[in-house]
């Protein structure tokens, strides 16, 4: 069996996929990051789960660190597969020139959230924004 990224709710049953929306929508994948063979998460749920996908668009593979038997996907690979279609959109948005429109566009409001969001959560983002702030008080 393999799950398409972009229709994988249809494989995976409702309460697991709806589980994971709330795990990605609450912001608990705290490491996404896309290797040669596929994808590796970290997920902050009662503990710190890992979660390998194998594939890009199709997967073919996956593990997660979890101890959940009841089925084939637990709530933390759905939760990554949600991070990863949305990687994957963002990346489709970027190359079109849409992500650049998109924060031109945005009230100051949202662009705080979303950097507060970030700067927890990808390693590197807080000294960024520490250095881009103290160039501007310089």
């Amino acid at each position: 069996m393999s799950i398409h990224v972009d229709t994988f709710e249809d494989d995976i049953h409702r309460v697991v996929t709806e589980l994971g929306k709330n795990y990605f929508d609450e912001g608990k994948i705290i490491m996404l990051k896309q290797t040669s063979d596929g994808w590796t998460a970290t997920v902050e749920g009662s503990e710190t789960y890992h979660v390998l996908l194998e594939g890009h668009d199709a997967i073919t593979t996956w593990q997660c660190t979890c101890p959940f038997e009841h089925g084939p996907v637990c709530k933390h690979i759905a939760a990554v597969l949600y991070a990863v279609r949305d990687n994957i959109k963002a990346n489709r948005a970027s190359s079109g020139g849409d992500i650049d429109r998109w924060i031109e566009d945005a009230d100051i409001e949202t662009l705080r959230r979303i950097l507060k969001i970030e700067v927890r959560r990808k390693d590197g983002a807080m000294s960024a924004v520490y250095h881009e702030m103290n160039k501007s008080e310089e």
